[in-house]
């Protein structure tokens, strides 16, 4: 029942203001994601989750005229996906499920240039972020009194945000903290609030004790405070803050970051990490080509997007490759592995002067943090944070069109 309200809400929105749908729709997958583990996994929510998006996002495009502007890599890496779906399937619901994921994913790219050309990106998102900000760490603690989702200990549970799904987390703190820093605007209450929800936040990810939500959220700090040196001051006092706030509310939580260090103990021990299944995965991938010795498979992948098979026969277990990389080196070969890198470095590592300055303090940092994610994964098929990275980007990069109205009108201060 909960997905379908959460359906009807994002149909609602995209009649009633279709300029915002992105917004909508990005929160909507996060949201999704929050309660999809109450439900099996059969046809109607899987038509909830990828074809009514997909079937809005098409809409969307035609209203907005969006397929003209279509350049050609991104129509070329869509087409070869769409050939492989054909032509090298794995399992056809697993394939599906991955490759509708990846669709959604990179339709947000279009949609965020046109977003930047005609919207005050980072302005009308503070809302959105806020949201997400405050309903995560609630729902979290929900989900811990209600004893749900996945545990890595018995101590501690993020619900259904497991995983790659908790990557959405520093994202949302990073962009919190930049409201924090630069909105003049905003009243004593909504900043007491916003902190406050920024600490919960950051305390739960120490307890969740994920290496790559903390590297994501670091990077970002350091990387937005190389780009806005004016707001270091400020920078220092509010991590000073929440440092404060974290060692004198630790008592609070000491027993539950016991536990997980407790379970998760080789994260301590630098000498495990040659155990770590993404560093294994990589030499497995490597003796599964040397003995195979099919070219086809190397230049054009095995199975696309199903790598269950690769989990079995390697770790002995329906375990799926983890590293983004992996998984398109072992889906789509070296083809597509070359395809895709063309395509990330066509849309975000190249040109970017084209990124306005005053944008750069917010473009870098989430580069960055898209470019963590591809290493560990697994930005591949995941709904929760991906499409919200790629319209951010996107957006970003392409928002010289509208230079001179976010300029005049941007809560983001001109470096």
């Amino acid at each position: 029942m909960i997905l379908i309200i959460l359906a009807c809400i994002l149909a609602a929105s995209f009649f009633s203001s279709p300029r915002h749908f992105p917004f909508v729709l990005v929160t909507y997958f996060v949201f999704y994601d929050m309660f999809d583990g109450f439900y099996k996994d059969d046809k109607m929510y899987a038509v909830i989750r990828y074809i009514i998006p997909v079937l809005f996002i098409f809409i969307y495009f035609i209203k907005y005229d969006l397929l003209k502007k279509i350049e050609s890599i991104f129509i070329i890496v869509i087409a070869y996906l769409l050939i492989l779906w054909i032509f090298n399937p794995g399992d056809e619901i697993v394939t599906a499920r991955n490759a509708l994921a990846v669709l959604i994913t990179y339709l947000m790219i279009p949609i965020g240039k046109h977003v930047g050309e005609t919207l005050n990106f980072i302005r009308e998102l503070e809302k959105y972020n806020r949201l997400l900000l405050i309903a995560i760490p609630v729902y979290i603690i929900y989900a811990n009194i209600a004893n749900i989702g996945g545990f890595y200990s018995d101590s501690f549970s993020t619900g259904f945000l497991i995983t790659s799904r908790m990557y959405i987390v520093p994202i949302v703190v990073f962009l919190a903290i930049h409201y924090a820093l630069t909105n003049k605007n905003k009243g004593w209450f909504i900043k007491c609030v916003d902190l406050t929800f920024i600490l919960i936040n950051i305390s739960m990810l120490l307890i969740n004790t994920r290496r790559t939500t903390f590297g994501m959220l670091a990077a970002a700090i350091i990387i937005y405070t190389f780009f806005n040196r004016k707001l270091f001051f400020k920078m220092v006092m509010l991590v000073f803050l929440l440092a404060s706030a974290l060692v004198v509310s630790y008592p609070l939580y000491e027993a539950r970051l016991t536990a997980q260090l407790e379970k998760r103990a080789r994260i301590q021990d630098v000498d495990t990490y040659e155990e770590e299944g993404r560093y294994l995965e990589t030499l497995y991938l490597i003796d599964y080509h040397r003995k195979k010795g099919d070219l086809r498979e190397l230049l054009f992948g095995i199975q696309l997007f199903d790598t269950f098979d690769f989990g079995i026969r390697y770790f002995g277990r329906d375990r799926p490759i983890h590293s983004d990389i992996n998984m398109l080196f072992f889906s789509t070969g070296i083809v597509g592995l070359f395809l895709f890198f063309r395509l990330y470095t066509y849309y975000f590592l190249a040109k970017n002067f084209l990124v306005p300055k005053h944008l750069r303090q917010l473009y870098y940092p989430m580069l960055f943090m898209f470019l963590i994610v591809l290493i560990p994964g697994r930005f591949i098929a995941t709904l929760t944070y991906a499409p919200f990275l790629m319209l951010f980007l996107s957006t970003l990069k392409f928002s010289y069109a509208y230079r001179d109205t976010i300029e005049e009108n941007s809560m983001v201060p001109a470096l």
